[in-house]
């Protein structure tokens, strides 16, 4: 008897040994699935606070190119270089600075632009420029203005409420460029215009003739072809700091006899887009940030962030499609 008590007591101890055991060993894994978990978010907080230091990093970038006091802004400053990289501790922060003055203000469309004829017109142009229907500059523009009048080939309220979810017009300037993409346009038309436009608070922003693409410059005239556009690129290239003054711009000998308005063209600007891609160890964070550069004293305040992975479609060049 006092034998199979003591087998029975063996039993006993070895069930409690391997119920211990296996409680031991789903603790431990269970705190290794935390402490990844863990370490998972403290390295994705940790990519965020690179992106955020990109941000900070393109501020003291256009701080300083405000500092040298040149009073103009074209692209073969330090703040243009399409490959800002820098490395940290276990990490990298690549940079791409865009200057939102060298596209074109959607918002300039506005009752508030006083030049807003003149807006109209060269979107017009670009429109044309870029391959789109001219007439979808009437759509733009009803979507932003604060009346019920559609234009005549433009659209309001009744004609988005039979969407499905519906929605009304604007009737307010544009927060985001995305925007665009609630005026019933087919994706592909979406896709060939939106990299050539940006939304500002400011509808009197300017454009930077030092900064534009071909096919901004283009827009300036009905006249400018984009082969002519092109070869102003070029005479810009040619000239070590880009056009001193808008003058110098259009005195041109290609400009000879083109009706280019000076009115709302600038050799400086204010606005600026930071795209930061940020990585700590295998984690990455993404940042889109726009920033405005006070042209008086070179403060910088960030007006709008966004953590997404979508960035701003880039320009797509004749050039570029031919290579």
């Amino acid at each position: 008897m006092n034998a199979k008590q003591s087998g029975v007591a063996l039993v006993m101890v070895l069930l409690v040994v391997a119920i211990a055991t296996v409680m031991a060993v789903s603790m431990v894994q269970e705190q290794q699935g935390s402490i990844h978990i863990t370490r998972g978010f403290l390295s994705r907080g940790q990519a965020g606070q690179y992106a955020l230091g990109g941000e900070e990093l393109a501020r003291q970038i256009l701080q300083e190119d405000h500092a040298e006091g040149e009073n103009r802004d074209y692209l073969t400053e330090t703040w243009a270089n399409p490959e800002l990289h820098f490395q940290f501790e276990e990490g990298v922060v690549n940079l791409q600075i865009t200057d939102l003055q060298g596209l074109f203000n959607v918002n300039s469309l506005s009752s508030e632009n006083t030049l807003v004829e003149i807006a109209r017109q060269r979107v017009v142009n670009l429109l044309i420029a870029v391959g789109a229907d001219p007439l979808l500059s009437d759509r733009i523009q009803d979507w932003i203005d604060e009346d019920t009048s559609a234009r005549p080939a433009g659209a309001e309220d009744f004609d988005y409420l039979v969407y499905e979810p519906p929605y009304r017009t604007g009737n307010a300037m544009v927060q985001d460029v995305s925007e665009l993409g609630l005026l019933g346009l087919e994706p592909e038309i979406l896709q060939q215009i939106m990299p050539f436009f940006t939304a500002l608070p400011d509808a009197q922003t300017l454009v930077n003739i030092n900064t534009a693409s071909p096919y901004i410059l283009q827009a300036l005239a009905s006249e400018l072809s984009f082969e002519a556009a092109a070869v102003l690129v070029q005479r810009r290239e040619e000239q070590e700091g880009g056009f001193e003054t808008v003058q110098a711009f259009l005195q041109l000998p290609e400009l000879a006899g083109v009706r280019v308005v000076t009115n709302g063209l600038s050799v400086q600007s204010s606005f600026f887009e930071v795209r930061t891609i940020a990585r700590y160890q295998e984690r990455f964070s993404y940042l889109t940030s726009i920033l405005h550069r006070n042209p008086l004293d070179g403060t910088i305040r960030v007006i709008y962030r966004d953590f997404s992975k979508n960035f701003r479609p880039q320009q797509v060049t004749e050039e570029d499609t031919d290579g």
